[in-house]
């Protein structure tokens, strides 16, 4: 069973993102987002891709810049998004 969910992974460094992924995984939870402002986001994301690149779609959130989100493709994010924000006055 897969679920229409998007798992965050913010905070989660390197050395426990399989772990956390494996899990989430057996949830039935096939995407998977490592926001860029968590510890060591491009080695997670890399981790992620060499390990679960058949199962799961990996992606970068909190992608503010083109640069970013360039950098971000390198390392296996499939896909990437940034917060946008509108202000009326």
């Amino acid at each position: 069973m897969t679920r229409p969910i998007i798992a965050i992974l913010r905070g989660v460094t390197p050395e426990e993102v399989l772990a956390v992924a494996d899990a989430i995984l057996q949830a039935g939870i096939e995407k998977i987002e490592v926001p860029l402002n968590s510890p060591s986001p491009l080695d997670s994301i890399e981790a992620l891709a060499k390990a679960y690149d058949d199962q799961a779609l990996i992606g970068a959130g909190t992608v503010l810049t083109r640069k970013r989100s360039r950098r971000c493709i390198r390392p296996g994010a499939v896909w990437w998004c940034r917060q946008i924000a509108m202000l009326r006055s």
